[in-house]
Parts: C-alpha cells; structure tokens; sequence
C-alpha cells in the first residue's frame, strides 16, 4: 500500500533557473538570438526550448506558451521573439527579479513594454534601432509586449485555451495573472527588438480577443451546493442584485429559465 508523500514546501524545486523559449519560423534568424544570449552570460542553469514553424504552422503562441509552461524546468520562463537581440547581462535580469520580489512577492509576469490605462506607455528597450525609455522601474502594468515577456513558474501561472493565433497573448497572460491575485511589471531589462512587429492580422484577433473576454467577464448566475448569488464584473451590482427583492427577481427570471429548457 502506497504511504503518503509529505510535501515539505509550497514550489516546487527546479533543476533550472532560466528556459529560454522561442516559436521559431526562421532558424538561421533565431541562431543569431540564442548567440546574443548565451553571450550575455545565459548559459550554465539555462536551457532553450523551441517550437519549429519554419516548413507550417506547427503551433501558435497560445499553443506554444501552454506547451513551454509545462514542460519547461526553468524556475523562469523567458519567451522571447526569434528577432530580439540580448544586451544586458543574465546577472542583471537576476537583479532585476529578485528587487521585484523584494518589492512585490505577488509578481507573476514581467517584460521590457506596456502599459497600465491610456496613454501610460513604459517602455524599456531598442525598438528597431530607437533606444525606448520610459517610465520609473519597476512599473506595474495590465498589459505586456510579446517580444519578451518572463513568468514566475512559481505562481502556476497559464494562458487561455480559447484564444488563438500570434497577438494578445501578452495581455491575455497578465489578465490572468491578475484574476489569480497576482501583478505584471515593466522591468529594466535591455534588449534589442529589430522590429515592430506584425500588425497586419492584429484587427482581426482583437475581435477574437474582445469577444472571448466578452464571454468570460459576463454577468451570471451561480448556485453552489450550499448557496446561490449573483455574479457581475461591477462591485455595485454585486452589492445591489444580491439583496431582497432584486436577488428574488434574478431567482424568478432563473426559474423561467429553467422551465423554458425542461420544455424543450
């Protein structure tokens, strides 16, 4: 009979510090990334993770970043664009993450672009060939560029199973991040983005994205095996149609519900 394993701490222990992880379309391109970092110091507890697009589209980034989650053994996930250019030392994107503990131990998800509400932009990094920065560091934010983002594994942080395609995803991590109680900063880690990246279907997915989003956040209706209430994104209808007769109301228009679907 199998005994019980007694768990002796919450994170788990990982054999690395750093996976590098890339969704590769052009290996001579990404030869040329994985040379700048290692010869910024991303070697020894290091390893470099790919998924090859270059002959189809084997994956996209939300497949390729659930894959990296969880077969990576990097305490830190590091998902970098094929075209970035590493400039600043391992020792100082180290730094850099253990002063964002120090300053918020609720960290998940850190980069060198975003931004936290209109027209509040921080920036941190070369952006084809322009040397970008903005914004007192560490900064927090609700959204992140997809050229470099870096996740604590230890918060178990995922990515949604219902988006797809190559934008978002960025946004769609520190959304996430943020319904598990955890935060996203703009850190100052240089490196070097030889482009601006592809917009050319980024229409296109943002009313994938909305719609999505538009499903997640709606107001609905939950009975547990112990209770019900009322569930909305607004903390004042949470208040006001969980009371008396505005709770009996949804209660009724449930129960009509109910009856119109045993009808069927």
């Amino acid at each position: 009979m199998p005994l019980p394993v007694v768990l002796a701490q919450v994170a788990p222990a990982y054999s690395l510090e750093f996976s590098i992880c890339t969704l590769v379309t052009n290996h001579q391109e990404y030869g040329l990334m994985k040379e700048t970092f290692e010869a910024c110091g991303f070697t020894d507890g290091c390893e470099y993770l790919i998924y090859d697009n270059s002959a189809a589209n084997v994956v996209d980034a939300y497949q390729a970043i659930a894959g990296f989650l969880k077969q990576a053994q990097g305490r830190y996930l590091v998902v970098v664009h094929q075209d970035v250019r590493c400039l600043d030392h391992k020792a100082q994107l180290q730094k850099c993450l253990r002063e964002l503990t120090s300053l918020d131990p609720a960290w998940a998800i850190c980069g060198n672009a975003g931004s936290n509400g209109y027209h509040t932009g921080v920036r941190y990094l070369t952006n084809n060939g322009e040397v970008r920065k903005k914004g007192n560091l560490p900064a927090k934010v609700t959204s992140l560029d997809e050229n470099l983002l870096i996740i604590d594994r230890n918060t178990t942080l995922t990515i949604s199973a219902d988006l797809k395609g190559y934008h978002l995803y960025g946004t769609d991590l520190c959304l996430i991040a943020d319904f598990l109680g955890y935060t996203s900063y703009v850190i100052p880690f240089m490196v070097h983005h030889l482009s601006l990246g592809n917009l050319k279907d980024l229409e296109q997915h943002t009313s994938a994205f909305l719609a999505t989003y538009g499903r997640k956040l709606r107001d609905r209706f939950v009975e547990t095996t112990c209770t019900k209430f009322y569930l909305s994104n607004a903390p004042s209808k949470n208040k006001l149609y969980n009371l008396g007769a505005a709770f009996g109301l949804i209660k009724a228009t449930q129960r009509l519900k109910q009856i119109m679907r045993l009808g069927r």
